[in-house]
């Protein structure tokens, strides 16, 4: 039952501003659909807020870590008191007013989808700029635009609102602790521009260097034709979570995407890949963590079984027992252990501390390996990298991780009553083999942060430094 993050039958990376994210590149629950322009009474909605408040409280591991109940409960009533003054609202409408109430639980894998997710063929128009939020700038990484747009373009306007108000409003509906929502806001800045800000036909970007620029709208499903077309993040669902390159001085270089895959054709993945490298005869392997967002954490567990044959401790987890959530893996098919249905509702499964012990494997690589991490890495992918560190498995180079290393996860989905939205709460809190650090992440061995600078030119400072340390471990041999 080990970090099933992601729902039991279907995958759904969650990560800060996930709902708009991924609209077109991974599988998503059910949702009931709903008249996207039903109006939708201020009885209705008052009644989800609370079917919302008492649904939480009774299945999250534990809400209240960063706002008090009371706390939180005040803000429910507001809104709902805002409910009760503006009258009757769509089903957009009434997101835009009751989201922010799940970010303010400060956990990622806890929020309420933007309901256009779920609309097949969106004709919403959205803004074809890709960002990243650096240093306090949101900075452009990518453009489809019909203008254009430089790489490295620094935006400190959209539609007359300043840079500090636009990240101000969009940071309402990340997800998080406040880093996280902070770094989520330059990846949803695409799909948040329109919807934060009332769907404008066009988008008029202003850039630091004085010079302004109109982008007319664009739905979803052409920016993601043009991204392909152009090759710019053309990593979508359905590719290899695993891409493996040889680079210089006998160095095997192996990107881990996802761990949201097929277990089965991920262990076939791997006996190919580590065949090709143990053929090579590469002296150092370098395993980037950067872009994976998680998953199931027994891939994880399989790539970690390719090059560490060291006894090692894993995660351990805190578990929410709740009627809501005995129903929802009933209906799902799994098999649900006694030690969790004997306990009674609100009541908490510890999980105790194991030595996992790794099978032989003729295909282990047996050289150096260093693993790099990023600020994105998240969820399994993030726990890998704990697993590494804690158990000092291998060097980990890169940024700390924007999650704390130890997190709330494992997701009960529900829809709310009459609006549909659908909504995540966590039913288990894991808890990092070494322990946890506060808000910290998981901290590298070696921290190398990415500048802005970086983003202008392209330059890969962290692979460079991997690169650096193999090179240098290799003439010290």
């Amino acid at each position: 039952m080990r970090m099933l993050i992601q729902g039991l039958r279907f995958t759904l990376q969650i990560c800060i501003f996930l709902a708009p994210i991924i609209w077109c590149v991974c599988p998503v629950p059910a949702q009931t659909s709903a008249d996207t322009n039903q109006k939708l009474t201020p009885q209705q909605l008052i009644e989800d807020v609370n079917f919302y408040v008492s649904t939480l409280e009774e299945t999250h591991i534990n809400p209240f870590v960063h706002i008090s109940q009371e706390g939180w409960r005040a803000q429910a009533g507001d809104i709902k008191a805002r409910i009760a003054q503006q009258g009757a609202m769509t089903q957009q409408e009434f997101w835009l007013l009751f989201a922010p109430l799940a970010s303010l639980i400060q956990d990622r894998h806890t929020l309420v989808m933007e309901p256009r997710f779920f609309i097949p063929n969106n004709p919403t128009k959205y803004l074809p700029v890709r960002t990243v939020y650096v240093d306090g700038k949101l900075v452009v990484t990518s453009s489809v635009a019909d203008v254009q747009i430089t790489r490295g373009a620094i935006i400190t306007s959209i539609n007359a609102v300043e840079s500090g108000e636009v990240v101000r409003k969009l940071s309402r509906y990340g997800n998080g602790v406040r880093k996280e929502r902070l770094r989520g806001v330059g990846e949803w800045l695409w799909i948040g521009a329109a919807e934060v800000f009332g769907r404008p036909e066009s988008f008029v970007l202003t850039f630091s260097d004085g010079t302004k620029a109109e982008v007319k709208g664009v739905t979803v499903s052409e920016i993601i034709k043009r991204e392909r077309a152009a090759g710019v993040n053309p990593t979508q669902a359905g590719d290899s979570p695993l891409e493996l390159k040889f680079l210089e001085s006998g160095v095997a270089y192996l990107n881990s995407l996802t761990f949201s895959y097929d277990l089965e054709k991920y262990k076939s993945l791997l006996k190919g890949i580590f065949t090709r490298i143990k053929e090579s005869g590469a002296r150092d392997l370098i395993i980037d963590l950067r872009s994976n967002t998680g998953g199931h954490s027994a891939l994880g567990d399989e790539l970690l079984g390719m090059f560490n044959a060291k006894p090692y401790k894993g995660y351990t987890s805190s578990w929410k027992r709740s009627r809501q959530y005995v129903e929802y893996m009933r209906k799902e098919g799994v098999a649900i252990p006694d030690h969790y249905l004997d306990l009674k509702p609100a009541e908490v499964y510890v999980s105790k501390a194991s030595t996992v012990r790794p099978a032989a494997n003729p295909l282990r690589f047996g050289g150096r390996v260093y693993v790099l991490s990023g600020e994105e890495t998240f969820s399994s992918g993030q726990m890998f990298l704990g697993v590494v560190k804690d158990n000092d498995l291998a060097e980990i180079i890169g940024e700390e991780t924007s999650t704390p290393a130890c997190f709330a996860g494992e997701l009960y989905m529900f829809n709310l009553p009459n609006s549909r939205l659908r909504a995540s709460s966590s039913v288990r809190y894991w808890v990092a083999p070494g322990g946890c650090k506060g808000a910290r992440g998981v901290v590298p061995d070696i921290v190398v942060t990415r500048r802005l600078e970086d983003y202008l030119t392209g330059r890969d400072r962290i692979l460079e430094e991997a690169l650096k340390l193999a090179k240098r471990k290799q003439n010290s041999r």
